[in-house]
């Protein structure tokens, strides 16, 4: 789906390691379940994403992430170091988790009117000092550094691009002239997360 940060990292990975792929847009999704007998064979949660190679289908975002990187090991998106590598795992698994839930509150305020008035800007209000927190967090991860994982854009940086975008839609883009805004604008002109 189009929209979807968990679909896009994939779609960012394949494109980094330069593997053709096709795109498809599954038919529907209501409350979990498939509409799309397709789909629904290739991800039995019915949620996006789900790949299919071959005969091989596989769901869950990262599961999928760990399958691009061990067919198609060239570029590794993953560092060499096991310490770095589990550092690029757990800052994925924070965008999932916590940055994401953040991000799809908003959009059900925003999109699906789940909440108005006073509850909306309270909550709102409430989403924005959490980006800003988990903002923060990222830019420590950075620590200076050009990608998440030192001098190679991987994993991580995959994993957090979509998120940074998704929030910025809200408004809530990190702030001007900081390390992050920076590391986005990189990351952004790559042509595959382009």
């Amino acid at each position: 789906h189009p929209v979807s940060a968990y679909a896009q990292k994939n779609k960012i990975a394949l494109s980094e390691k330069t593997v053709t792929f096709e795109l498809r847009v599954p038919i529907g999704i209501h409350a979990g379940v498939a509409l799309d007998p397709a789909f629904g064979q290739a991800s039995p949660r019915g949620e996006v994403p789900a790949l299919l190679d071959g005969g091989t289908r596989i769901f869950d975002s990262t599961i999928i992430l760990e399958y691009i990187e061990e067919k198609w090991p060239e570029p590794p998106l993953l560092p060499a170091d096991p310490a770095a590598r589990a550092r690029a795992r757990m800052i994925e698994d924070a965008m999932d988790t916590h940055y994401e839930a953040i991000k799809w509150g908003l959009g059900e305020i925003r999109f699906m009117g789940r909440a108005k008035g006073e509850l909306a800007e309270t909550i709102e209000a409430n989403a924005a000092r959490q980006v800003a927190a988990w903002q923060r967090w990222l830019e420590k991860q950075l620590a200076g550094a050009e990608w998440f994982g030192g001098a190679s854009f991987g994993r991580a940086d995959l994993s957090v691009i979509p998120y940074i975008n998704g929030s910025a839609g809200f408004g809530l883009a990190p702030a001007p002239g900081s390390t992050l805004a920076a590391w986005a604008a990189r990351a952004n002109a790559r042509p595959a997360v382009a």
